[in-house]
Order: structure tokens, then C-alpha cells, then sequence
């Protein structure tokens, strides 16, 4: 009998894992789109970013479309579980108020008539309750047709499903109960109190399960670190381009210098060999202050170069760091 009602409930099972899954992955796909939006707006990519904006408003909408639901709280499990727990107390009040005194067959038979005595008005009581709902609601729906022309075709669908979930409440009923008598009309007291006590564990149980689907804090803080590490390689970058640009620009000035100092020491030599002292010491002057700018310049060229030099070291750790914690995050949001 057990191997019938998991055989029955399988499709049930399977739809809240697949529908649990589909959530996962969807939050999964979300988290990922957010750090692709993130870097596009870092690269001034807008259109990216908006394109992904666009993607992720239909991935929320697809993510509130599904359910993250345990099976024990499934409509037909959760309506089967109610019913059978009700039955099974109902079997066990009545054989704590009843002596034991027949062999095991005549007490299966027993209780067996027993319980669907004790329990068949609360069976029609709650059946009743059911369909005169539902029936209400048809009523309702069908002044609503009559009202609203407009909303004919919403309606007519409603009060299909309506008729089904009827025909199918009765159904579940019927074979609840058929299916239920036969099974405990063939375990003994001592099965019923250990299935009792297992039901009612799992409903508990169910209730203490934490639906959130937020990130880990591991996660989160490596995230954090990832966004930090990223901040990091764009600013030391930065330095080490601006650092090379002007190590480029003191080359050609010095370049400049050497190029004109052998011009002005010949031209010096001339004026000193036409005497014309004036001009020998004017351009005296002019090379001793280009030697001068030349020797700065190079003491400048040369601390711009060790700062370079460290700052690429900087840049290689950086990167070397960000690539283990990229590894690590991506193989935590995968465990998640």
C-alpha cells in the first residue's frame, strides 16, 4: 500500500523539486546578471546595463511566478496529511477506550468499522464545508458573467475550474478514504502511534524550515572583497599609465637637451675663437642651465621608474589576489 501512495504522490514530489530548482537557478541567473550590470556601469557601458536592467525585470517577474514550496505543503499532500492524521488519532482514541481482547485479524476488522463510524461525519462535515464553498463562489461567478459581458470568457473559465476542483475535491475525497481504510484497516496499534508520531514530526518539522534564499554571509563578504580587489586594479592601473606617460615625457625632454647641447658647445667654441666673449658667455649660461634641467630631470626619470617598477608589482599581486578570489566565489555561489 505504501509503494501505491508514493507511486501516486511521485508527480507531486517531482513538481515542488523541479519548481525548487527553477527558482534556485533563476535567483542564481539573477545574482549573475546584477554583477554583469555592475561592470557595465563601471565601463560606462549604459546600453549593457540597461539591456541587462530589462533582463533582470523578467527574471524577478519569472522568479514571484514560482513558488519555493516544501511537499508537506502541497494542497494534495497537505489535504492528505490533515485527513490521515485525523483518522489515525481517530483509530488510536478509540483503541485506548477499548480493550484489547480478539486476535489481530478480528481487531483489524474492528477497527476498520470503528474508524469509519467515528469518522464519517467529520469526513461529511468537511466535505460539505468544501463544496459549499466552492458552490458560493460559483454562485458569485455567475452573477458576474450576467453583469460583465465584458468578462465573459475570464468567468466561463473560472467556473470550469471551479467544477473541476469539485469533481476533483469529491474525487480525492472518495479515494482518500477508500485508500486510507484499506491501510489501516491492516497495520497494528503500534504502527498507528509510530505513524502518528512521524506525521505529526514532519508538519512541525516543515514549519521550522527557513525559506530564504539570500546569500550566505561567506558569499556576501567575498563579494564585497571582489568589488574592493576590482576598485584596486582600476586605481593601480591608473597610476602605473600615468606613472609611464610622464617616465615617456622626461625621456624626450632629456633627448631634447642632449640633442641641443652639442649644438651650443660648438657654437661656444666658434664665439670663444672669433672673441666674442658676450655671446661664449651667454651660451655659457644657457648650457650650463640645460645641463642642469637635464641632471634634474634624470634624478626624476629615475624615482618615477622605481615607482612604476612597484607599482606593476602592486598591479601583478592584485590581480594575482583577485583571480583566487574570483575562483573561490564563483565556486561558493556554485555550492549555493
Amino acid at each position: 500500500h505504501w509503494d501505491a501512495f508514493m507511486k501516486k504522490y511521485e508527480p507531486v514530489l517531482q513538481d515542488c523539486q523541479l519548481g525548487n530548482r527553477s527558482t534556485l537557478k533563476i535567483k542564481s541567473l539573477i545574482l549573475r546578471l546584477q554583477k554583469l550590470q555592475q561592470k557595465a556601469i563601471e565601463a560606462d557601458d549604459y546600453d549593457r546595463a540597461d539591456k541587462f536592467r530589462r533582463k533582470l525585470e523578467e527574471l524577478e517577474k519569472e522568479k514571484n511566478s514560482l513558488k519555493f514550496q516544501l511537499p508537506s505543503r502541497h494542497p494534495s499532500i497537505s489535504s492528505f496529511l490533515d485527513r490521515f492524521i485525523t483518522q489515525v488519532q481517530a483509530a488510536l482514541r478509540w483503541a485506548s477506550d477499548h480493550q484489547i481482547g480478539h486476535e489481530e485479524t478480528q481487531l483489524c476488522h474492528e477497527n476498520e468499522h470503528k474508524l469509519l463510524k467515528s469518522t464519517y461525519q467529520e469526513r461529511m462535515q468537511v466535505s460539505a464545508t468544501k463544496r459549499n464553498q466552492l458552490f458560493q463562489e460559483k454562485k458569485w461567478l455567475q452573477k458576474e458573467i450576467e453583469d460583465l459581458r465584458t468578462r465573459l470568457a475570464v468567468l466561463e473559465a473560472k467556473d470550469q475550474q471551479l467544477r473541476r476542483e469539485i469533481e476533483e475535491q469529491d474525487s480525492l475525497i472518495q479515494s482518500q478514504d477508500c485508500e486510507l481504510t484499506a491501510l489501516l484497516g491492516c497495520v497494528s496499534l503500534r504502527e498507528l502511534q509510530e505513524i502518528s508520531k512521524a506525521v505529526d514530526d514532519t508538519l512541525a518539522y516543515s514549519y521550522q524550515i527557513p525559506f530564504s534564499l539570500d546569500l550566505p554571509g561567506t558569499i556576501k563578504s567575498l563579494q564585497e572583497k571582489e568589488q574592493s580587489f576590482s576598485m584596486s586594479i582600476k586605481e593601480t592601473t591608473a597610476k602605473v599609465c600615468t606613472t609611464q606617460k610622464l617616465c615617456s615625457t622626461l625621456r624626450r625632454k632629456v633627448s631634447d637637451i642632449e640633442t641641443q647641447l652639442p649644438a651650443l658647445l660648438e657654437a661656444k667654441a666658434l664665439a670663444i675663437s672669433g672673441s666674442n666673449f658676450g655671446t661664449a658667455k651667454d651660451l655659457t649660461e644657457e648650457i650650463r642651465s640645460l645641463t642642469s634641467e637635464k641632471e634634474g630631470l634624470e634624478g626624476l626619470l629615475s624615482e618615477l621608474l622605481v615607482l612604476s617598477a612597484r607599482n606593476l608589482r602592486k598591479l601583478e599581486r592584485v590581480k594575482d589576489d583577485y583571480t583566487r578570489l574570483k575562483q573561490e566565489l564563483e565556486e561558493g555561489e556554485a555550492a549555493f
